[in-house]
Order: C-alpha cells, then sequence, then structure tokens
C-alpha cells in the first residue's frame, strides 16, 4: 500500500496549490505506469469500439474517429458492423477533405453496403461533389434518385444534383430538376416543407433564375418562399438574394429599401459574415446610385473589430477607391495612415498596410506614366520613393507575429514592387513563397505564373517549363484563370520549349493555343515565333507555310507587317534572291509608314547586293544612309558602300567613305574603319597620310580593342616600309619600321599576328643587310622563330619565312669563301627545298603556289650558280606538274638547262 501525504499550506506558500496538482498528476501516472492494463482495455467489446468511434465522428473529431474506424475494420472483419465503420470511416476522411481516401473507400465496398447501399452512394456523391468532380457528383446523385427511390436521402440527393447542376452553369437543367412536378426534388419538397433542404432548394431556384436573368421570375420563386418558416441564415439569404435581384434589374430605390431589413436579419443571425456582407451590399447600391459620400459611411461599418479580415479589407479597398473617384486622393491616404497610427493592432491593421502598399505601388505606377495629360498628384506629401515604401508595408506584415491572414497577399504584392525594380531573383523568391501560401485561387495562379516568368527572365528554361504548365494542370477547374492566364501561359510554354530546343512541345502549345483561344492576343505572336524558329533551323519553307496559316487565320493581324518580313526572309535562307527582292518591294509598297521600314530598306539593299545587282545595292545603300543615319543598320550599310568603292579599285572614294562620321561615330565601327581607311590610302600609295591619320592615332588611342591595335602597329610596319626613303639615311625607314613590328609580340604575345610580325622583321632586318652585313644574324634569328615547333603561324607565313632564311643564308654564303660558302649555300638550297618538294606543308594543309614558284625558281637559281645543271633542269621538270600555268616558261628554261650540260648528257 502506497501513502503520500500533504502538507503544504496555502496560505505560508502561495504555490501550494499548484504543486498540489502537480503531485497528484505525478501520483496518477506512477500508478497508471506500476499497476498492469486492465482487462478491459485490453479487449475493447466489438459494439463498443464502434460506438466509441461513431460518437468521436459525431463530435467532430473526425482524425480520431478515421483511425478507431481503421482499427475496428483491422480487428473485426466478420462483423455485421463492417459496413457501418466502412461507411463512418469514408465520412471521417471526406469530413477532413480526404475525398479521394473516402471515394476509394466507398466504391470498393460498395457491394458489402447491404441496407446502407443508398447512404454509400449518397456520401460517394458527396465526396465527389466536395472534391469539385462535378459530373461525377451528378452522375452519382442521379443514380441514386433512380435506384432508390425510398431512400430518406432522396431530398437531400436531388438537392445536390441540382446543385452540380447549378455548379456546372447548366441552368436550364438546374432549373428542370428543381421545377418538374414529376421530379424527385418537388415530390420530397412538398411532403416536408419546412426541411432545410426543402427551403435551400427553393433558394437554388431562384438564384438559378438570377443567373438566367430571369429577374422578376427569381423574385415571384422568392416571395413563394415563406420567409416566418426559414432559420436566421436562410432568412438572410433569401433578402440577399432579393436585393441582389433587384440591383441587378436597376431597381436600386427599392433594393436600398430592403436592405434595412437586410441587415436587421444578419444582426439577429449572430455571424458576422452576414454582417459585413449585409453592409456590403448597401454601400455598392449606394456607390450605383452614385451618393459615393453615404456609400463611404456605409463600407466604414466593416471596419469594426467584430468584422472578418477579408471582408474589413474590401471595405477599406472601396473606401479608398471612392475617396479617390471623388478626388480626395490625399483623404484617402490620410484615411489609412489616421486608421494605422490609431488602431495599430487592430484586425484590419494588416489590411491597411496592405492597402497602403498597393497605394504606393499605384503612386510609382502613376509617376513613370509620361503618356499622362497631368502629373498625378503625390497622395503621400514628403515621400518620394514610392517603390521602397511599398516594400516597407508589405514587409511589416510578413513579419508579423503571429503570422497574417494576409501573408500570402503581401508576399504576392512583394514580388510585384521587386519585379518592378528589376530585382528579379528576389521577386521569384517571393512569387514562391505567395504561391505556397496562397490558397487555390486566381491570385496564387498569378504567383505561380509570375514564378514561372522570373525563372524564364534569368534564363532558367528547365525550371520555368513545368511551372508554367502547372497553371494549366492545377487551375483547370477555375474559369476565371481559364480565361485571364491559359492562353498567356500557353504561349509562354511556347517560348520556353523553344529556348530549350523543344520544337515539338512548342507546337503542341500552339495548337493548343489556337484550338483553345481562337480570339487570343497570342495566337499570331505564337505562330510568328515558331516560324522564326524554323527559319532558324534552316527550315524555311516549313516556316513560310506557319506564317502564311497565320495570315489566312487573321487577314488584318497587327503583326502583318512582321509575318510578311519573316516570309522575305524565308527566300534569303534559300538564297532565292529575285523572290527575296520582290517581298521587300511589296511590302514598302504596303506598309511603308510602318516602324519596320528601315530595316526592309536594308534587306532589300543587301538581297541586291547578294544577287550582284551591284548598282542597284549601292543606291540603296546610300540612299538608305542618307535617310536613315541614325538607324542602327546605318554604319553596316556605310561600310558596304565603302568596300564597294574598295573592290572597284576607287580607293579615294572608299577612304572618303570610311572615314564618315556615320562610321567614327559608332564606337562599334570606328576603329575598323580608320583601319580599312588607312588601307584605302595605302591602296593609293597616300603612305603618309595612312601613317599620320590613321595608322597612328590607331596605336596611341587607349580606347582601341587589343586585336586591332595590334593590326594598326602591323599596318604601321608595313607603311613605313613602303614610304620613300630619307636620302641622308636610306634603311632608316626599316629600322623604325621594326620598332612598330616589335610591339606586337611585346605588347601582344598571343595574337594571331605574332609570327607574321616576326617575319616582318626578318624582312626589315634583311634589307638592313645590304649596308650592314650583321644585319644577316637578326634577320634569320626572326625568320626562326617563326619556324618553331607550336607556333601558330599559317602556311604562307611560314612559307615566306622559310623562304627569308634561304634568302639571308644566301646573302650570308656571298660574304664567304671556300667551304663555309659552300656550306650556307647548301642550307639555303635545303630551305627552298623545303617550299619546293612541300616538306612544310601539314596534311590538313595545301601548299602556297606564290612561295612554292619563288622558292623552285630561288632553287634552281642557285643549282645554276653551283653549274649544277641537271638538279636546275630536274626542279624546273617539277615545277611544271606543281605550276602547270608556267609551263612555258619552265619549258625554256629547261631546254637552256639542257643546252649546258656535256653532249653524252644531252
Amino acid at each position: 500500500m502506497i501513502s503520500f501525504e500533504f502538507n503544504l499550506n496555502p496560505r505560508y506558500f502561495p504555490g501550494a496549490k499548484r504543486i498540489k496538482k502537480l503531485l497528484l498528476w505525478a501520483l496518477a501516472f506512477i500508478c497508471s505506469c506500476a499497476l498492469p492494463p486492465s482487462a478491459s482495455a485490453q479487449n475493447v467489446s466489438e459494439p463498443r469500439a464502434l460506438s466509441a468511434a461513431v460518437q468521436e465522428f459525431e463530435d467532430g473529431s473526425y482524425a480520431l474517429s478515421e483511425k478507431e474506424l481503421a482499427e475496428f475494420i483491422r480487428k473485426f472483419p466478420e462483423s455485421a458492423d463492417l459496413p457501418k465503420a466502412i461507411l463512418y470511416q469514408a465520412r471521417a476522411a471526406i469530413a477532413q477533405q480526404k475525398f479521394k481516401i473516402g471515394v476509394d473507400l466507398l466504391s470498393a465496398n460498395a457491394s458489402l453496403a447491404g441496407p446502407l447501399a443508398d447512404q454509400y452512394r449518397y456520401w460517394l456523391a458527396t465526396a465527389y461533389l466536395q472534391g469539385t468532380n462535378y459530373q461525377a457528383a451528378g452522375d452519382t446523385f442521379a443514380a441514386l434518385i433512380r435506384d432508390f427511390p425510398q431512400s430518406p436521402r432522396l431530398l437531400a440527393a436531388s438537392y445536390g444534383e441540382a446543385l452540380v447542376r447549378f455548379r456546372l452553369r447548366d441552368w436550364r437543367r438546374t432549373v428542370e430538376l428543381l421545377q418538374q412536378p414529376n421530379g424527385a426534388f418537388r415530390r420530397e419538397a412538398l411532403l416536408r416543407p419546412a426541411d432545410e433542404l426543402a427551403m435551400r432548394g427553393a433558394l437554388l431556384l431562384a438564384e438559378t433564375l438570377f443567373e438566367q436573368k430571369e429577374y422578376r421570375a427569381a423574385e415571384e420563386a422568392l416571395a413563394r418562399l415563406s420567409e416566418a418558416d426559414l432559420i436566421p441564415e436562410l432568412k438572410w439569404h433569401r433578402q440577399y438574394l432579393l436585393c441582389r435581384v433587384q440591383l441587378a434589374d436597376q431597381r436600386l430605390r427599392l433594393a436600398l429599401a430592403n436592405t434595412t431589413n437586410l441587415l436587421a436579419l444578419a444582426t439577429v443571425s449572430g455571424k458576422r459574415n452576414l454582417v459585413a456582407e449585409s453592409a456590403a451590399m448597401q454601400a455598392n447600391i449606394l456607390e450605383q446610385l452614385g451618393e459615393l459620400s453615404a456609400a463611404v459611411q456605409a463600407y466604414e461599418k466593416n471596419l469594426v473589430e467584430s468584422v472578418p479580415p477579408e471582408q474589413a479589407r474590401q471595405a477599406l479597398l472601396k473606401i479608398i477607391e471612392l475617396t479617390l473617384a471623388q478626388g480626395k486622393g490625399a483623404e484617402a491616404a490620410q484615411k489609412l495612415d489616421s486608421f494605422l497610427i490609431k488602431r495599430p493592432d487592430d484586425a484590419a491593421s494588416d489590411v491597411v498596410l496592405l492597402t497602403l502598399g498597393e497605394l504606393h505601388l499605384e503612386q510609382h505606377f502613376a509617376a513613370l506614366d509620361t503618356n499622362r495629360t497631368q502629373t498625378a498628384t503625390n497622395l503621400f506629401p514628403g515621400v518620394t520613393n514610392h517603390l521602397q515604401q511599398a516594400l516597407l508595408n508589405f514587409e511589416r506584415i510578413i513579419t508579423n507575429n503571429p503570422p497574417s491572414a494576409l501573408l500570402g497577399k503581401a508576399q504576392l504584392n512583394k514580388g510585384w514592387a521587386l519585379w518592378t525594380d528589376g530585382r528579379i531573383p528576389q521577386s521569384q523568391a517571393a512569387f514562391k513563397l505567395a504561391a505556397d501560401l496562397l490558397p487555390h485561387a486566381e491570385e496564387q495562379a498569378v504567383a505561380r505564373f509570375k514564378m514561372a516568368e522570373a525563372q524564364f527572365y534569368q534564363k532558367d528554361y528547365t525550371n520555368a517549363l513545368p511551372t508554367f504548365r502547372s497553371i494549366i494542370t492545377d487551375f483547370s477547374d477555375m474559369p476565371r484563370v481559364k480565361e485571364s492566364l491559359f492562353a498567356q501561359a500557353l504561349y509562354q510554354i511556347l517560348r520556353t520549349s523553344l529556348k530549350l530546343g523543344d520544337l515539338a512541345m512548342a507546337q503542341e502549345s500552339m495548337k493548343k493555343l489556337l484550338q483553345g483561344y481562337p480570339g487570343s492576343f497570342y495566337n499570331d505572336r505564337s505562330m510568328l515565333l515558331v516560324g522564326q524558329h524554323l527559319t532558324s533551323l534552316q527550315r524555311p519553307s516549313e516556316a513560310r507555310v506557319v506564317f502564311q496559316e497565320l495570315l489566312q487565320r487573321d487577314p488584318h493581324s497587327s503583326l502583318e507587317p512582321e509575318v510578311e518580313l519573316a516570309i522575305a526572309r524565308t527566300h534569303v535562307q534559300e538564297n532565292d534572291w529575285p523572290a527575296a527582292i520582290a517581298r521587300y518591294e511589296a511590302w514598302l509598297e504596303r506598309f511603308g509608314a510602318n516602324d519596320l521600314r528601315p530595316q526592309v530598306e536594308f534587306y532589300r539593299a543587301w538581297a541586291n547586293a547578294q544577287a550582284e545587282r551591284s548598282t542597284n545595292a549601292l543606291n540603296l545603300f546610300t540612299n538608305f544612309v542618307a535617310r536613315f543615319p541614325t538607324n542602327l543598320l546605318a554604319p553596316i550599310a556605310q561600310s558596304w558602300v565603302a568596300s564597294f568603292y574598295y573592290k572597284q579599285n576607287d580607293f579615294g572614294s572608299a577612304e572618303k567613305y570610311f572615314q564618315d562620321k556615320i562610321l567614327l561615330a559608332n564606337t562599334n565601327y570606328s576603329y575598323q574603319s580608320l583601319m580599312n581607311a588607312g588601307r584605302a590610302a595605302i591602296a593609293r600609295q597616300a603612305y603618309a597620310d595612312a601613317k599620320k591619320f590613321y595608322f597612328q592615332p590607331l596605336v596611341e588611342d587607349n580606347n582601341c580593342p587589343p586585336d586591332l591595335k595590334a593590326e594598326a602597329y602591323f599596318a604601321l610596319g608595313d607603311t613605313l616600309t613602303l614610304e620613300a626613303p630619307d636620302l641622308a639615311k636610306p634603311l632608316q625607314k626599316f629600322d623604325d619600321a621594326i620598332v612598330a613590328f616589335k610591339k606586337i609580340p611585346g605588347l601582344y604575345p598571343n595574337n594571331r599576328l605574332v609570327p607574321s610580325a616576326l617575319g616582318r622583321i626578318g624582312d626589315c632586318h634583311l634589307q638592313m643587310a645590304t649596308l650592314d652585313s650583321k644585319q644577316y644574324d637578326e634577320a634569320t634569328n626572326a625568320y626562326q622563330k617563326v619556324l618553331l615547333p607550336g607556333t601558330k603561324a599559317d602556311i604562307f607565313v611560314r612559307s615566306q619565312a622559310e623562304f627569308g632564311l634561304a634568302l639571308a643564308l644566301e646573302g650570308m654564303a656571298k660574304l664567304k669563301q671556300g667551304p663555309e660558302r659552300e656550306a650556307l649555300l647548301d642550307a639555303a638550297f635545303t630551305h627552298y627545298a623545303n617550299l619546293l618538294y612541300e616538306k612544310n606543308v601539314a596534311d590538313s594543309e595545301v601548299a602556297d603556289a606564290f612561295w612554292l614558284k619563288k622558292a623552285g625558281l630561288a632553287a634552281a637559281r642557285v643549282a645554276e650558280e653551283r653549274k649544277q645543271w641537271e638538279i636546275a633542269g630536274r626542279i624546273y621538270n617539277r615545277m611544271m606538274t606543281k605550276l602547270p600555268p608556267l609551263r612555258d616558261f619552265l619549258q625554256k628554261q629547261i631546254e637552256r638547262t639542257a643546252e649546258q650540260l656535256p653532249s653524252e648528257k644531252n
């Protein structure tokens, strides 16, 4: 026997009572752990287990009830009450909105239902209805009515079927079900006229007639419904519907008078939402009557603490809207600020913060709208950064503790503000949180859509695509979302698919868009994108089919000029220049005032150039530059004109056009144009001009791109070698040229011109060696650097260096005698032979004919100088096979060398 004694006196120990309770609880826990479980706890009887689970269901403990019923079914699979247990388990699941579980339980066990078969059918239909599977719900209710004409659920089932048809907006069928004299609803309602479902059916009939705009018939149906027999909530619904009918029928004064009774009935019902709806109805009617001040006063009734937050927010929004409509913008803002200052902890404070944030957003957009004839008044004196202020308001809601019911809306608006501010990654995070927090409604769809757009703009196409597609799959049950977002979502799916290279998905989206939304703003745009993508895939004929179908579907499309231009480009892609030119000319005749005209003028000129209609192209490009000098394509046109004159050897005109202000003022063309002008100056032998006005300024300009500056140094070096020599210092120009050439490997060691510059350095030293034999060593050093393994010199540059090296060795040989001279000549001959016999040519290259000719003739010359006539003859003979155009010349050389051979050789 365990005993405990408590001697804590509450008089001397204030916490004694609380501690005593804790000790008693601890004692109970210890005892429960010490004693073995009772037999009854281990073996609850079948009836008691079922009864307990049903009572838990009836008391609203649905999760516990569902669990206990599942345990009952497991423990008593042979119980006669098994159908009842399954039914209650399904109902418990349905009550928790686990509709699929409820449907599966009732469907799978329908054969066990027995006397409860009609109940199974009824709750199956109810699960479908609450799960928004309206078609299945209607069919199941109808089957119950047909198969169980004596069911006590007949009235509920007939009302349920009518409600389903109402939800499906099948007004005609709804009226039939509720009004047919021999129909189930009418029969049951006549038997039980005071039943709540009979009254709800009568209200549903009136609302259906209202939806059909049969306002007088709806009013008569409401009049037949005795107010005295209705429960308070339905009395209110009857009066509310009456006000709606009269409001829609434009009997505004009568509707306004009826709102007095509406407010009284709402008060009697004791339901805050009905009171709020009544006040909103009264305010709405006053608003339509143009009594805006009175409407504001009516809406202010919904700003009290007892009004649900959403309805308070709507009231506040309307108050602000109506205050603004009266031109009292500052008053509207003041109302919000005042409300927040006086009642910061009010239930509607989050509503006020949200509305203030939205007003600041509107102020921001108003400030951006430069098309307004008047500047928008600043509703918030002293505030200039409305975007930041909006974000602060939304952030206050987001950081509230406990979390606000408007958290999802605040995140959505925060996303919009961040998006507007160009902070796309941050806006994506806000839109995602909004999509997670908001209920399954239009705003959630918008949040999801904006999240996908943010992903798209960040080029996260892989994640953007399923997000866009989820809008189509997850919101198909919402007509407003389908109407407002589905076409745009399909268009974005198409765009994203094209970015991912999935043409099939893009074409499928286009098909759905064209079929499901034939009048959509996005139809012609989607077809244009698909056609352009086909063009980019080099499938011009397929693209043209899409473009032509677009024009057939919508002959007056606003995109017609762009589509016709795209069709012309398909001909360009096929190199069908006459067809392209004809399209461009037809376009200019039809759409000459369109903004795309400069592009078309340019493309027409370009097509003429490609068709080798050079005179036409020259005139068109020249006119284009004169007419559209500031267009982005003007520099390209000007450059073409200059290049045309260069190719015609009109170097003076080429130089003039290359240095035109249109090219020099454009940073993308200015440096290259100076370079080209310099080359034109060289071509007309104006070496001083080329150096002074073009190449020297380029190498001195710190902003000149490195690759082009390397070219300028190279051109400057070449120009210096071409200038007339100073008679006092005839070789100085080569020394100056070497300085320019050396800048390239020194400043730009990885530039492609490095090998060429080294070769030209060797050439300059070779020229200087005529007066200074030490220069031969410098020349050979430069040439050998070009020929080192791993250099990026091409076959021409390597051949030039090899030939120069041979020349240098020949020059050095002339300064020697005897064996040393012969060794140098052997080395020179070897390098010439490397070129002649193509030993310097890689497998992927072709020998350069220019250097092959020069090397062959030089090798033969060395052989002749050494009296090696047979070798020289064979070289000439070899060259005949390699260079057929020189056959006649080489034949004479062969005959000449043959004459030098001894007679027996001849």
